[in-house]
């Protein structure tokens, strides 16, 4: 039996449409469903950025510089106050939002509970942005520094802990046909909540093809965000200036050997393809990255979900330094 497809359109939009009907409960539900979103976004970002320092630290980059840094994207962002990376405090102001947009829903004021929807969605987008624009630049700081070629390393310190998670996709574990329903509700949860597609409302693209699952996130929420300067309330392009965010310069296997990819991307390649194909023999999704300042620059992204992991192709091994299981060279 075919996998039911995951939920694609905005949760935003959902809990807007569930207002407007008057169905209070479908609306707080919804509503508890935003937050539940945001929550890898919420946990995984102030990690990142702690081990980044570490990292940076440990080979010799002086916390002054690692400071000016973060002062530097701060500014520019006017997010000067001292807890502007505190995600404990900035995400009760987050979930202060959503207690109030449910109480409205209960007493049925449409008017506040839909207002109060978007200045949650506004919100949890400064907040998220914010997180994600001081690791990008970190792992910006780090390739200036330490050179490109650190980044794979730098990511695989960063969420190597994660590596062991893809255990759970093992054929020898769960039929493939059961994976596949899990790959596509978890990667739909998460680029919903981290506010992907256009208008930035968590909404995700996905088509069924004959052998494979196809999303499409136009632009994804957070690493795709950084190359576009339509994704951005600001209307500046993170890899841009002012705030000139790197990305790959040379060709490397953490990174599918192409260049334009965003440091941030960098992680879906170590975790979806390269410690999956390590652990299990096969990457649990194919990606194809966002890229900037290259002659086919690419604005999205797509992760593919092949219905038989044996029929991932060999270039999709060998870009990211591996070679296929019983691989013949006619990919």
């Amino acid at each position: 039996m075919a996998p039911r497809p995951p939920q694609t359109g905005s949760t935003y939009a959902l809990a807007h449409e569930a207002i407007a009907a008057g169905d209070a409960a479908e609306g707080v539900r919804r509503i508890g469903q935003l937050l539940d979103e945001a929550a890898e976004g919420r946990e995984l970002f102030p990690l990142f950025i702690d081990r980044a320092r570490r990292f940076l630290r440990e080979r010799g980059v002086p916390p002054a510089a690692l400071s000016a840094e973060e002062h530097r994207i701060l500014s520019l962002l006017g997010a000067t106050a001292g807890d502007a990376l505190d995600m404990t405090r900035q995400w009760a102001v987050v979930q202060e939002l959503a207690a109030q947009a449910g109480q409205a829903c209960l007493a049925g004021d449409s008017q506040a509970a839909s207002a109060l929807v978007e200045q949650l969605r506004s919100s949890w987008m400064t907040v998220h942005d914010r997180f994600c624009d001081v690791t990008c630049g970190l792992f910006t700081l780090a390739a200036r520094r330490l050179g490109e070629s650190v980044i794979g390393a730098m990511w695989d310190e960063a969420i190597g802990d994660l590596y062991p998670s893809r255990d759970a996709y093992d054929t020898a574990r769960r039929p493939w046909a059961e994976s596949v329903p899990l790959l596509l509700t978890d990667a739909a949860a998460s680029l919903r909540g981290h506010l992907s597609g256009p208008g930035r409302t968590g909404e995700v693209s996905l088509r069924e093809e004959e052998d494979r699952w196809v999303f499409r996130f136009d632009p994804c929420g957070s690493g795709g965000r950084t190359l576009r300067a339509d994704a951005n309330p600001d209307g500046a392009a993170r890899a841009g200036p002012p705030f000139d965010f790197g990305v790959t310069t040379g060709q490397h296997d953490w990174a599918w050997q192409t260049e334009g990819v965003c440091l941030y991307c960098v992680h879906c390649c170590q975790l979806q393809e390269r410690a999956p194909i390590a652990r299990l023999g096969y990457p649990v999704r194919v990606v194809d990255p966002p890229v900037w300042g290259t002659a086919e620059a690419r604005g999205y992204c797509t992760w593919t979900i092949y219905k038989d992991p044996q029929r991932v192709p060999a270039e999709a091994y060998r870009r990211v330094g591996a070679t296929k299981p019983g691989d013949g060279g006619d990919g």
